[in-house]
């Protein structure tokens, strides 16, 4: 839509010189009874856009305030924004209420309205359903307010004040879900919920340090758990090979396989060494200090696995020895 054009007659030209003045169609349907709403939400909380494209805005509300109770006047609210080009009219330009008075709501400016008979009448019909501010702003923040419009298409997307049976967003919301979904009681009512998510979310920027901790420190604490537990089935797995080996059931040679084993899988190492067959005499280290000639660990291994004798076995090496 277009920048209106402002004349002194309006009230709008007693309100923040220097300011541009817009007109922006606001969704505001009127209540399920026959007379319209008393408070309607004129301006959203934060920073807002039109659907034209128009924008951002930013309401300031302590200077919307101000500016409203210096003008000491009520602010009109007309019909598709007639008042805007009054002096272009050959005739009057009626009024379909009169802002009385502004408060704000969670950031949102709202307005109390006087309707007129005939434009309750239309409201009441459905023949007008939408509300447009008409605001003042500086470079994007809106200082003051002129006054709104009845309209049928609107530009922003304000909470709506009321709807008739038989509109889409009539139907009641069901809050159990969503009470659910944030913990809270079956019956909390929405400002329930609200209030239950704020604090959700006040803990959630400030957590209990005796109950959470950073994921770092959850990291460094879990990888230096995975290290000792390392260290200790390590440790554990050498002892059994050792066992084993003094045992005469493992030869050195196999030290590396036995504790990898060991290892992996600690029961299955011990069943295999408790089932296999003594092939090292416990004796053999003594034996060997006082026998120049005694077979080493691997060699009774590999006579334990040909059957051979250990005399047999020096024999034969003392025969290679010769040739």
């Amino acid at each position: 839509m277009q920048t209106p054009r402002t004349s002194p007659a309006h009230p709008a030209a007693e309100l923040s010189a220097g300011g541009a003045l817009m007109s922006i169609h606001a969704s505001s349907p009127s209540v399920a009874a026959d007379a319209p709403p008393e408070w309607v939400e004129l301006i959203p909380a934060g920073t807002f856009s039109g659907r034209d494209g128009r924008g951002p805005y930013r309401l300031d509300a302590e200077a919307v305030l101000t500016a409203f109770a210096a003008g000491g006047i009520d602010l009109p609210i007309d019909y598709e924004h007639q008042s805007l080009e009054a002096e272009a009219k050959a005739g009057p330009v009626p009024a379909a209420g009169w802002i009385k008075e502004l408060e704000v709501r969670d950031g949102a400016l709202w307005a109390r309205v006087q309707w007129t008979p005939r434009a309750a009448e239309l409201i009441a019909a459905r023949e007008y359903r939408f509300l447009s501010p008409v605001f003042r702003h500086k470079q994007g923040r809106v200082v003051a307010l002129a006054g709104a419009g009845l309209v049928h298409y609107p530009n922003l997307d304000l909470t709506p004040i009321a709807n008739r049976q038989g509109d889409a967003m009539s139907d009641p919301i069901d809050l159990a879900p969503i009470a659910e979904a944030l913990g809270a009681p079956a019956d909390a009512d929405a400002a329930q919920l609200v209030a239950h998510a704020a604090s959700l979310r006040r803990r959630a920027d400030s957590p209990d340090p005796a109950v959470w901790v950073p994921m770092s420190q959850h990291k460094a604490v879990a990888d230096e758990l995975a290290r000792l537990q390392a260290e200790v089935a390590r440790q554990k797995a050498e002892a059994a090979v050792s066992e084993a080996m003094r045992a005469g059931k493992l030869a050195p040679a196999l030290k590396d396989w036995a504790t990898g084993y060991a290892s992996r899988d600690p029961e299955g190492f011990a069943a295999w060494a408790a089932a296999a067959p003594v092939i090292v005499s416990a004796q053999s280290d003594a034996h060997a200090a006082k026998t120049p000639e005694a077979l080493t660990e691997e060699e009774r291994y590999v006579c334990a696995q040909l059957g051979l004798t250990e005399a047999d076995f020096i024999a034969h090496k003392r025969l290679i020895n010769k040739e």
